[in-house]
């Protein structure tokens, strides 16, 4: 009969060291998980991103629909008439979000280059992959964004 309860015994220690393990595990897991967005090129040059993003294009903001959560970090989300098409099959009125890292906001009414890629999600609509500040669509900044597509490879 002894061995019996030492059995038992050790039985319920190791179930409840492997419960514990479990839970401890996943607690851990949750408290250290990060969402984070990592680019393998310099967000704020043309030439680098021209080739990534799936869309470059001259919009208009329409509306600043303020901070909103995309693809899990914090963003500026706007409504954007676009304009002119650069690269991509983007139309009409599109969702833009935007890090909420760059010190610069969109302004409603000013017409900027965007360069984005769809979110995972696309009720999140599509993301600014240029991090820089807020660029005017001037014909310097057209003129920069036709020549980096132009001497880059295309998705």
């Amino acid at each position: 009969m002894n061995k019996v309860l030492v059995a038992a015994a050790s039985a319920g220690a190791a179930a409840a060291l492997a419960g514990g393990a479990w839970l401890g595990w996943n607690q851990y897991r949750a408290a250290h998980a990060t969402s984070e967005s990592v680019h393998a090129f310099d967000t704020t040059d043309p030439a680098l991103v021209a080739p990534e993003a799936t869309a470059v294009f001259t919009g208009t903001v329409l509306e600043d629909l303020g901070r909103r959560t995309v693809e899990g970090l914090p963003s500026d989300a706007y409504r954007v008439r676009v304009d002119r098409v650069l690269k991509g099959s983007a139309a009409g009125e599109m969702l833009v979000s935007q890090s909420d890292e760059t010190e610069h906001k969109y302004l409603v009414g000013q017409t900027y280059m965007w360069a984005t890629n769809p979110a995972t999600r696309p009720e999140e609509g599509v993301a600014q992959l240029y991090d820089a500040d807020p660029r005017p669509a001037d014909d310097a900044a057209i003129t920069t964004w036709t020549t980096a597509l132009h001497q880059a490879p295309q998705n």
